[in-house]
């Protein structure tokens, strides 16, 4: 068995609970800013996802032109 101890005071058991509290809200607080700067890294990558594909898009269509003969052929 452990060591005997005496009961806190309520005024201990409430600052006890409070200090609790505030640390679970600042827990939540930290897991919040957290997850708002990984959202904000994905939503950055997929800009750059997207900006990435529509340079490649461009750079295919102006490949695709310059590879079709001019029509009607000259002769």
């Amino acid at each position: 068995m452990g060591p005997i101890r005496k009961r806190e005071s309520p005024a201990k058991a409430a600052q006890a609970q409070a200090e609790a509290a505030r640390a679970q809200a600042e827990q939540a607080a930290a897991k919040a800013k957290v997850a708002k700067e990984q959202d904000a890294a994905i939503a950055r990558a997929l800009q750059e996802d997207e900006a990435h594909r529509q340079a490649d898009l461009e750079e295919v269509a102006v490949e695709e032109a310059e590879a079709v003969p001019d029509w009607p052929p000259e002769f």
